[in-house]
């Protein structure tokens, strides 16, 4: 379902669709229509009011009101950006906070690069990753990606994009040429990065700064998709020269 997939558990989204579909609405009659215990429904329209997905009307009993699926979708972007901003300040106050009290043994420093991984289960978690790495980088993100994974990326995180661009990082993207961009989001990209065309992309890969990679894909017998992080600057070594491989293959094609 879209909704799960934008972030909202089970009962917010099954909240939200019973309220576009019966209108304004007491939280007994959401609950019944939605199939919610009655002692979760009043914390599930809360959370939706938070989120930007709902109106309450005050009264008694209180009803709650739909809010227009596209000015919902941008309310819960807006809430989601603020939320995030304040997890990073807070992770970077405790992560300096951290370091602080740690001494590192200036022996290890030649120690051969841990072997981590991440992975993760679905679109969500992988737009929240790519946007951490993009947040996080210095000095250049690489893409090769498919128009759709583009659009949801800039729809997701464009903002910290720009961000990195105005700070001087070197962002470019490989994207397929099995349809178009939409033109609101090619017009938006082209402001902050360099894009290229080449046929038949089907996996997607995102590298930052030389050292950090996320690989995304259709997991086999499934619908969803699954995306595989680690940090490693010799896979990306390699990685990136493949990128300039297909780089200067889609800026043949251009040319010609």
């Amino acid at each position: 379902m879209y909704l799960q997939e934008m972030g909202l558990s089970e009962y917010k989204a099954e909240a939200y669709v019973s309220l576009l579909k019966q209108g304004t609405s007491t939280a007994k009659e959401v609950a019944a229509a939605a199939d919610i215990p009655q002692s979760r429904v009043y914390d599930v329209l809360d959370a939706l009011e938070t989120k930007g997905f709902v109106k309450v009307q005050p009264g008694r009993p209180k009803k709650f009101g739909p809010v227009e699926p596209e000015t919902a979708v941008d309310q819960f972007c807006a809430f989601k950006q603020r939320k995030q901003a304040s997890e990073r300040e807070e992770i970077r106050t405790i992560g300096e906070e951290f370091a602080e009290t740690v001494a590192i043994d200036e022996t290890r420093q030649g120690d051969p690069e841990p072997d981590i991984g991440w992975s993760h289960p679905n679109r969500h978690y992988i737009l929240e990753r790519l946007e951490l790495l993009a947040d996080n980088c210095h000095s250049e993100v690489l893409m090769v990606t498919t128009p759709k994974s583009f659009e949801r990326i800039l729809n997701h995180h464009g903002s910290v994009l720009e961000a990195k661009a105005e700070s001087g990082v070197d962002i470019r993207a490989i994207v397929a040429n099995d349809r178009s961009i939409d033109d609101a989001v090619r017009t938006r990209a082209q402001s902050m990065m360099d894009i290229c065309h080449v046929d038949d992309i089907r996996g997607r890969l995102y590298l930052y700064d030389g050292r950090e990679i996320l690989l995304a894909y259709h997991a086999l017998n499934d619908d969803g998709y699954v995306g595989i992080s680690t940090e490693s600057t010799h896979l990306c070594a390699t990685l990136e020269h493949l990128f300039e491989v297909l780089w200067a293959d889609g800026a043949a094609v251009a040319d010609t």
